[in-house]
């Protein structure tokens, strides 16, 4: 774990002091990115932490994460996220569900590698994080890894009793995969 997070860390850090260099803070997003994260992430990391599970819901999701989903989820801005988020986990390394992002923004930009790495760090936090074991079986499915994709659907099948969606959205992927696959 200890060199997994340190490989991250000198990654963030070469990738933020690039990010910094080329872009200076002149897009609009970017400045507003900084200082919402300067100024938001520190109290709202602490909340997500204060539960003591680091897991899905409210009080993992501070002002920054909920903004740059927004981001996301609305407008589908998968770059510009990503930028966010490189700062976000660089300020707040214990959030999974900031590593879940990022993984799902680099997956969704066909950055598979930063994605699997970001997802695994992610599940070092919080093991049964249902957002990153659906998110990793999708990009399993995508990077030809059936098998893996099918073990992320029985760990999620353990640990989500009621409404799932993460389930249910991984176990649709699975079935597509299978259907073009001929499995």
């Amino acid at each position: 774990m200890k060199s997994i997070f340190i490989l991250v860390f000198a990654t963030l850090c070469l990738n933020f002091a690039a990010f910094a260099k080329q872009d200076g803070g002149g897009s609009s997003g970017g400045q507003g990115s900084s200082g919402g994260s300067s100024g938001g992430s520190s109290g709202g990391s602490s909340g997500g932490e204060s539960d003591g599970t680091g897991y899905r819901g409210s009080t993992g999701y501070d002002g920054e994460l909920k903004r740059i989903l927004f981001e996301i989820e609305k407008n589908e801005n998968y770059e510009g996220a990503l930028k966010d988020l490189e700062v976000y986990v660089y300020e707040n390394p214990q959030n999974a569900n900031g590593w879940s992002l990022i993984g799902f923004a680099s997956r969704k930009l066909g950055k598979y590698e930063d994605s699997e790495l970001y997802y695994s760090t992610g599940l070092e936090i919080d093991p049964n994080h249902d957002d990153i074991l659906a998110y990793q079986g999708e990009l399993f499915l995508e990077t030809g890894r059936y098998e893996k994709a099918l073990l992320n659907l029985k760990k999620l099948t353990e640990i989500c009793v009621f409404n799932c969606d993460e389930k249910k959205e991984l176990s649709e992927a699975i079935s597509k995969y299978e259907s073009e696959n001929n499995l």
